[in-house]
């Protein structure tokens, strides 16, 4: 906290106007100049770290005045900067929607990576020295990596870039993987028609120590900050537990498996909260990241973007069309009570063939998952 003179502030970066009604061209332009005035801005920031301030100074040591009114020989370094994804990416020139740690394919950031086998750490190094070739080889090796030409200015500073991000419990999982997490739960329980009784028991949270009750029912939070989030982790799997009791022998499955992401998420947040770790809790939290990805096929439906939301629909459309066709056709011959059953066979079918169309462009595909997974490493 700010309070307790442990954060110092140095400056405040501009923000550019943001503009979403311009041409593509003409945005692309856009985020290049913002790019170039936070490196700006970062370069006068940072200037002191490059030891050109003090020439005289042996190996980048000189005397510093330290809190406590003594002078030391001390060599400051950059050694973490904390953001969330979008900083990441402008920070070192990434296309969006990359991981900013290592190399993992755009298509493979859900898949579960163990800790021993993680893709290839980023090199910046050469990542400096492609820019500075500006030739069509190098933009090209550039542009495979989802790298944008150009200067980076922590790339002239000493230290090491790729060990630059750390783990970040407010952007990657309080405002991130739990935010993801409410919304996946949300899906499920509005598809198995628990919605009600999942705000009911959400409302029934009494309070305990530190512990605020809600008086809103969870569809009527708009949006969650950290602490709100910190606080509904301690409570959530029971609200979710006793939301999906009972139901029919089909959703029994669905519901375990529901319950149990629901748990390993929780669980490896709690863990990556310790304060210390050593190794057995070190694989405690690889275990309940793969446990993670073990049960992510239960929330598929609910990653369903706003393509496969329009496909669905045109999907939808194109069936109840032919289904009046087959219904004018032959509604003739039917009785009541077989019309019924003909309507409920069709509609069955009509809810299958959207799931699996749902099923087929929905994935889990976004750094924010990644990032879980390098956790460990980074830790150790």
């Amino acid at each position: 906290m700010p309070s307790t003179h442990t954060v110092v502030m140095v400056a405040l970066l501009p923000i550019p106007i943001k503009n979403g009604n311009i041409p593509q061209k003409r945005l692309y332009e856009q985020r290049q100049t913002t790019r170039e005035v936070l490196n700006k801005v970062l370069r006068r920031v940072l200037q002191p770290l490059t030891f050109k301030q003090n020439p005289n100074a042996e190996s980048g040591y000189y005397d510093i005045l330290c809190a406590d009114g003594n002078f030391r020989r001390c060599k400051p370094v950059l050694a973490v900067w904390l953001a969330d994804c979008p900083e990441y990416s402008e920070l070192h020139h990434l296309e969006r929607h990359f991981c900013f740690w290592c190399e993992c394919p755009k298509n493979e950031p859900g898949d579960y990576v163990p800790s021993d086998k993680q893709h290839p750490r980023r090199d910046h190094n050469v990542y400096r020295t492609l820019s500075d070739a500006n030739t069509t080889a190098a933009d090209s090796e550039l542009s495979s990596r989802h790298v944008h030409r150009g200067c980076k200015v922590i790339q002239y500073n000493p230290c090491i870039m790729s060990d630059l991000p750390k783990p970040d419990l407010l952007h990657t999982m309080q405002i991130g993987m739990l935010d993801h997490l409410q919304k996946w739960i949300l899906h499920l329980m509005k598809t198995h028609k628990r919605l009600d009784k999942y705000n009911a028991i959400w409302l029934s949270v009494p309070a305990y120590h530190d512990l605020t009750p809600t008086n809103e029912s969870y569809e009527q939070v708009s949006q969650w900050n950290g602490k709100e989030m910190r606080e509904m982790s301690r409570y959530l799997l029971g609200g979710v537990t006793q939301s999906l009791r009972g139901g029919g022998p089909a959703q029994y499955p669905v519901f375990a498996r529901a319950i149990e992401r629901t748990r390993a998420l929780l669980q490896f947040y709690m863990y990556a909260r310790y304060k210390s770790h050593d190794d057995a809790t070190l694989s405690y939290t690889e275990d309940a990241l793969h446990r993670v990805h073990t049960f992510r096929d239960v929330f598929l439906l609910g990653r369903a973007g706003e393509q496969a939301k329009a496909k669905v629909n045109a999907l939808r459309t194109d069936l109840v069309k032919k289904r009046k066709v087959d219904e004018e056709t032959t509604a003739e011959t039917w009785t009541l009570s077989k019309k019924w059953r003909e309507m409920n066979v069709w509609w069955d079918y009509i809810s299958h063939q959207i799931d699996i169309s749902q099923e087929e462009d929905a994935d889990f595909n976004f750094p924010m998952i990644q990032l879980m997974s390098q956790w460990v490493e980074q830790i150790r």
